[in-house]
């Protein structure tokens, strides 16, 4: 009976104390969320304060990444580490990047990059969860980002395009039942109802792209849902 009694003992402290690992594969978004400083603390570092110290999280964040980026390193920075689970938010540069330098990525390829990454994460055993992209300018109208003028044209087709990049995080998730972290849906609505002023920054973000305090805070909010 005592033998019983230790062996129960044990397994119930190797439940309890087992991790759970989470990594975050992205851009400079991602990258930055990493951060914890007096003036900013990013996603990442606001989830860690607020989760149990058996939750180990991994930021797996370049800037300037795209999705063929992440085609280079998803294997890497995510399969070979084996977590339970990665955040998978992509999109910003793919857009972005199309309209300052001709370097995005069609939406075409990013459906079929992400469908690989996705497929092999998932293949692997990992649970994904897909985010959508969030914005290029918080505001309706002209914007600058980077020293880079974009008249309230171009701004809509760049609407148009986060839009359109969304519907394909909604698809594929759908293909490939995944959780669904539908941040662009969020964040339009938090400015719809905060953005008053029409300004191009600094209601969720620094610049209309890298998240403020505020952006940051949303987003953890979001994000422990998935984890705790």
């Amino acid at each position: 009976m005592k033998k019983i009694f230790i062996l129960l003992v044990v397994a119930i402290a190797s439940c309890t104390s087992s991790n759970k690992k989470v990594v975050f594969l992205g851009d400079s978004i991602t990258q930055n969320a990493v951060i914890n400083s007096e003036e900013f603390k990013g996603f990442i570092s606001l989830l860690g304060e607020n989760l149990d110290q058996n939750t180990e999280l991994i930021g797996k964040g370049v800037g300037g990444d795209k999705v063929s980026d992440l085609l280079t390193r998803y294997r890497n920075d995510v399969i070979k580490l084996n977590p339970d689970m990665v955040f998978i938010y992509i999109g910003i540069n793919d857009v972005w990047h199309k309209y300052d330098s001709g370097t995005g990525t069609d939406i075409d390829l990013y459906e079929n990059g992400l469908r690989q990454i996705i497929y092999d994460i998932k293949d692997n055993g990992i649970e994904v969860i897909l985010c959508t992209p969030t914005v290029i300018g918080e505001n309706k109208g002209n914007f600058t980002l980077v020293n880079q003028f974009k008249d309230i044209e171009k701004m809509e087709i760049m609407n148009n395009d986060l839009d359109d990049y969304s519907d394909v995080i909604r698809k594929l998730s759908k293909e490939f039942d995944t959780k669904l972290l539908d941040l662009r849906k969020i964040f339009m609505q938090y400015i719809s109802e905060n953005n008053p002023e029409n300004k191009s920054k600094g209601v969720l973000t620094t610049d209309g792209v890298h998240l403020n305090n505020f952006g940051s805070k949303l987003i953890a909010n979001e994000m422990i849902k998935y984890i705790d």
